[in-house]
């Protein structure tokens, strides 16, 4: 199997397009660029390694302590729906019986689930001031024999402990030698303490800032050890709640080993309301934390796919956020088959739409049996901003730069059918036709604006490029009701133009579905002529009507359905960059050059007579004077000066060489 995707994490940082040979459940080879026929194509967003959640004592309402097979099953399923291809099920202090009990628990599951990798033992060898959630009674002082009972605990992978208890360091380096990874957590230890913890074997810190001594100036405790020392992984909940966003942000800029986890228990992905028994508490689901009776945090509720998104909201950028969910627990658990996109690796996969909810997931290069939900479109109202009139005026513009970043990404997700659409166009104009816009609203508005900016740039009249606005030119100053829908006048539009076969036409309307947009489009495919499409919204009848595609899934708008934002900045984009590559193509530009420009005004003849005076390489007297007898024609002064020819010799050579100044000079 071939999967191709616009976009790939691969050591860090996105790369591609590229695509990925699949066999027996393995990734065998990278492929640069996009096969002619992949088995998938993905057309936007970002191919990911599975992710990995280190720190994870249920969800669903399954508490993984006390889980049946079932149980289990509905959990890891639910789970992959969410992206998590692999996790640590964690047990939390107890009665030494009770751990062993849930182990053998997780051990049977884990036989049946390749994503589970071992046990991870939060407890008991914690610190009495930073139980936290963990029963006080329950807690254990290190001895020989307590350690021996649990290095026999079947699939203990990872270890939780308090550095400062007396006998830590030895356990520390027992467990080490074991080949059982130790945590450090639920600790009031200094920055020199947890230092000589990282000397014993330690590798990992559990959920830094909560639970632990504090970050300090003058005394940086665990989080400031944690966060400097290299050879530490540091664990941090990724919800937003457990550290502030701000808090999150500055931790995961200080160290590269960072690693974001939920510590989620059965109320994750449960209704608000939802009460249970954790950890010998009882708990409820109260404004999205789970919380004891008393307020105590008792764990989060999200997925580790909405702790990504909640990260790319604090500012984290998203390959960091994904980084942290995938390459960096694998490399911290020295994980040598899982959480890389590499030749070798487990096919486990997550596909993410721009918004990063989750499109589709692959477990050893196969989905699950339960399909993510569809991506949200324009007019979808996003519940995280709820809020939005109520936060700092800063948050709020920093909210709109992050979606404008995610919408970006998705056009840039969308550059090979720009492509495709571009070198359509200019067969089409080659060949005598011309380029049509059709849109309404703000699409409408962006595509006139487009067409008449490519006049003076690249000195084509308002014959090549002839944008059709719903309402007519005065709905570009003023609504005019009804419009858009107005189907018939599409028609009626196209005739008076004397639309036919040689020509163009792109549709441009976020949401894929305007009947003015639509009709156009449809009129003209009957007449033979090119149609393409740029849309905002994906699976649209605009887009199902046109030859070429162009499907920008640039996500909810942060105002829902206010497509003058997101979906209107990658329009405009976007039309520039095809009309652009168009020019280019008919020879309008040399290098980066507008050799075509039409000096109308002093600023444009300033403009002319410099780029004269460069690609003919003299002086500016002299390109002035090669620019009147050329009638302030660049190509032709350019011509004049580098060949020593006349005005009518230029002209005739250009002619000859299709327009382009580079096949001129050759």
């Amino acid at each position: 199997m071939i999967i191709s995707a616009p976009a790939l994490l691969i050591d860090g940082a996105f790369t591609g397009p590229a695509a990925l040979l699949i066999e027996n459940g393995l990734i065998t080879t990278i492929l640069p660029g996009i096969p002619d026929n992949p088995d998938i194509r993905l057309e936007h967003g970002v191919l990911s390694p599975g992710l990995i959640d280190l720190h994870n004592n249920g969800a669903f309402g399954v508490d993984f302590s006390t889980a049946t097979g079932a149980e289990f099953d509905h959990a890891i399923t639910r789970l992959a729906e969410h992206g998590v291809t692999s996790l640590l099920p964690t047990i939390i202090t107890a009665p030494l019986n009770a751990l062993a009990n849930s182990a053998g628990i997780i051990a049977e599951a884990s036989a049946r689930h390749p994503g589970i990798l071992g046990l991870h033992l939060e407890g008991p060898f914690l610190a009495p001031p930073k139980n936290g959630t963990h029963r006080a009674d329950w807690l254990q002082a290190f001895s020989p024999e307590t350690l021996s009972y649990l290095l026999a605990i079947p699939g203990l992978r990872l270890v939780t402990l308090a550095p400062e208890i007396p006998g830590a360091l030895a356990i520390i380096e027992q467990l080490a030698n074991a080949g059982i990874i130790v945590a450090l957590g639920h600790t009031a230890a200094t920055a020199a303490q947890t230092a000589a913890a990282a000397t014993a074997g330690a590798r990992l810190v559990t959920h830094v800032f909560n639970a632990q001594s504090p970050l300090h100036h003058r005394a940086p405790g665990v989080p400031g050890a944690a966060l400097t020392d290299k050879r530490l992984f540091p664990c941090l909940i990724a919800d937003g709640v457990h550290v502030d966003p701000i808090i999150l942000k500055l931790a995961f800029a200080a160290s590269p080993n960072a690693i974001a986890v939920t510590d989620s228990i059965l109320a994750a992905g449960m209704p608000e309301g939802f009460e249970a028994q954790f950890g010998g508490e009882k708990i409820i689901l109260k404004n999205g934390v789970a919380q004891q009776q008393n307020g105590t945090i008792a764990g989060a509720a999200i997925t580790l796919d909405e702790g990504i998104r909640r990260l790319i909201a604090a500012g984290i950028s998203p390959q960091t956020a994904l980084a942290a969910a995938t390459e960096r627990p694998a490399a911290a658990m020295r994980l040598t088959d899982r959480g890389r996109i590499a030749p070798g690796q487990r096919a486990d996969l997550v596909w993410w739409n721009v918004d990063f909810t989750v499109a589709e997931v692959w477990r050893a290069g196969q989905t699950p049996a339960i399909s993510a939900p569809a991506p949200k479109g324009t007019e979808y109202a996003r519940p995280d901003l709820h809020d939005l009139d109520g936060r700092p005026t800063l948050e709020i513009v920093q909210t709109f730069f992050t979606q404008e970043a995610a919408a970006q990404r998705a056009l840039t997700a969308a550059a090979p059918r720009l492509a495709a659409l571009a070198d359509a166009a200019a067969l089409r104009l080659q060949s005598g036709g011309r380029l049509f816009y059709a849109g309404a609203g703000t699409s409408g508005r962006l595509a006139l604006l487009d067409a008449v900016e490519c006049g003076p740039t690249f000195g084509v009249g308002p014959e090549t490029i002839i944008p059709l606005l719903a309402g007519g030119d005065t709905a570009f100053l003023h609504a005019v009701e009804g419009a858009e829908d107005n189907a018939a006048a599409a028609i009626e539009t196209l005739t008076a133009h004397n639309f036919n076969a040689k020509d163009a036409l792109v549709g441009i309307a976020a949401s894929g579905r305007t009947p003015f947009t639509l009709t156009a489009i449809t009129h003209a495919r009957a007449l033979g002529a090119l149609t393409g499409a740029i849309v905002n919204n994906l699976a649209s009848p605009i887009a199902a009507a046109a030859e070429i595609a162009i499907e920008i899934n640039s996500g909810p708008e942060i105002i829902a359905g206010s497509t003058r934002l997101s979906a209107g900045t990658t329009q405009k984009i976007a039309l520039n960059i095809l009309s652009s590559t168009v020019m280019i193509r008919l020879g309008k530009t040399h290098g980066p050059y507008m050799v075509d420009v039409r000096a109308t005004n002093e600023k444009l003849i300033r403009r002319a007579t410099r780029i004269t005076a460069t690609l003919a390489e003299v002086t500016e007297p002299e390109a002035q004077a090669a620019l009147a007898a050329a009638n302030m024609h660049v190509k032709t002064a350019i011509l004049i000066l580098r060949l020593g020819i006349t005005a009518a010799e230029a002209s005739r050579i250009l002619q000859t060489s299709g327009g382009s100044l580079r096949k001129a000079l050759s």
